[in-house]
């Protein structure tokens, strides 16, 4: 039954109202989707793009609230449908292929290779934490799989020239242990030339036990701690603690996976969007050895593959989801304290060394307009909020590094650069500490 001829043009006035207003929230959405969303500070592109979107419907819809507006933009469309929607898929082929040829990647990676992935036989983790299999490892260097800072390897497993184990001179000499991951672990830095191998030089009569690996979290650092700390006995213990140990410690210690004929590892659980462990499928491992979350559907696939629609996928699907951040402040908590009271029973003197992002140092020096996500920053305040909270000493090289200069682009890492500055502001605060036996004497060390 159709409506009164009377009660249309109420009808089209509403619903053109309505849809008005809706543009004026897609508009405001698209001002502040920065904070209601967590994406990229600053107006870019695809922002402006919603904003003029949800005020150009918003104009449409106001207008097309007159009959006589109405009339003409219908007989418009019935004439001109056809030519409209071949231009409009025209212009977004074309749009495509610029973004392509100017490099933009898509947000989901085109292809998936059909090799499995399967558990790297040099890793072996347990209970009481993570290693390098010595004899396969060995086996893996000599065989040409494994080369350069892989190779430097003890029997304990750790990249270390020296096994593991105590000597009848341990009560004269200075005994440093060092926890963390791949910064310490000195990824990225050339053989000699990491922030531990520049302390090591620089304190040749120290002894230095370095049981950092790439990609674990303060979970190893604590299994670490547990079973070298009475060994070593040391005056002072460092930690590395960087944004990508939250993740690490909401998973188990577990062994890596690799595909074999190319670069990248990957552990065989991740941490879904409700902040729940999972143990994930071979194609999904994938998608999170490419750092993003696998795709809800094939249509969501599909639009991810394009670069338009990636566009569209880095302001609506944010990768890493706020609320989760703050779960997993909560498990490091606990390890870090856990920690904290481990390192006084041991009578060692415990420093949290803060890893910053390029990110953090370019929103330091420059302002918040910049590329970098609110979860990646806020990563680094909650860090030091943590340790300020348990009342760890940590000091950061923030002030002290370029975030072109001293970083490997598109990695993270420190270059060697990066690392000796890191080891200088280090090595200047043992030789502080080694005098006093006071944290505190140490240049820009942050005391709770």
């Amino acid at each position: 039954m159709q409506a009164p001829s009377s009660c249309r043009p109420v009808v089209f006035n509403t619903a053109f109202t309505l849809l008005g207003g809706l543009g004026i929230l897609i508009a405001l959405f698209g001002i502040g989707m920065d904070y209601l969303l967590d994406t990229y500070p600053g107006l870019h592109l695809p922002q402006l793009l919603l904003i003029a979107a949800g005020l150009l419907l918003s104009l449409i819809a106001f207008r097309l609230r007159r009959a006589d507006v109405r009339g003409r933009v219908l007989a418009n469309m019935r004439k001109h449908a056809a030519p409209g929607l071949l231009i409009a898929a025209i212009v977004l082929i074309v749009l495509e292929f610029v973004l392509a040829a100017a490099g933009t990647p898509t947000y989901f990676p085109l292809a998936i290779p059909e090799t499995p992935p399967e558990e790297a036989p040099w890793w072996t983790c347990n209970e009481s934490g993570c290693r390098h299999a010595y004899v396969h490892t060995i086996a893996a260097c000599e065989s040409g799989e494994l080369s350069g800072r892989h190779c430097i390897v003890n029997r304990q497993g750790f990249s270390d020239t020296q096994d593991f184990a105590v000597g009848d001179d341990f009560d004269e000499r200075m005994r440093i242990l060092m926890l963390g991951d791949s910064y310490t672990y000195g990824m990225r830095a050339e053989i000699g030339k990491s922030y531990v191998e520049t302390i090591e030089s620089n304190f040749p009569q120290s002894i230095v036990w370095n049981t950092a690996l790439p990609g674990v979290g303060t979970n190893h650092a604590l299994a670490s701690f547990q079973i070298y700390a009475p060994m070593l006995r040391p005056q002072i213990t460092f930690l590395t603690v960087n944004r990508s140990d939250f993740k690490d410690n909401m998973m188990p210690m577990d062994a890596w996976l690799w595909v074999k004929g190319m670069e990248y590892f990957i552990r065989r659980y991740q941490v879904d969007r409700s902040g729940n462990v999972m143990k994930t499928d071979n194609r999904t491992l994938h998608y999170y050895a490419h750092d993003v979350e696998p795709p809800a559907s094939e249509i969501e696939r599909l639009i991810g593959i394009t670069r338009l629609g990636s566009l569209a996928l880095k302001i609506v699907r944010p990768r890493i989801i706020q609320s989760r951040v703050h779960w997993e402040a909560d498990v490091t908590r606990g390890y870090l304290r856990t920690l904290r009271d481990a390192a006084a029973a041991q009578d060692t003197a415990l420093l949290v060394l803060l890893v910053p992002t390029p990110q953090d140092i370019r929103v330091l020096r420059a302002g918040m307009n910049q590329p970098a996500s609110q979860a990646e920053r806020v990563r680094y305040q909650i860090a030091a909020q943590l340790m300020n909270e348990l009342g760890i000493p940590w000091i950061s090289p923030i002030h002290l590094l370029d975030a072109e200069l001293d970083y490997v682009p598109d990695d993270g890492h420190w270059n060697s650069a990066g690392h000796q500055k890191v080891g200088t502001m280090l090595s200047a605060c043992l030789a502080a500490f080694q005098i006093s036996q006071d944290l505190s004497d140490c240049e820009r060390v942050e005391m709770p």
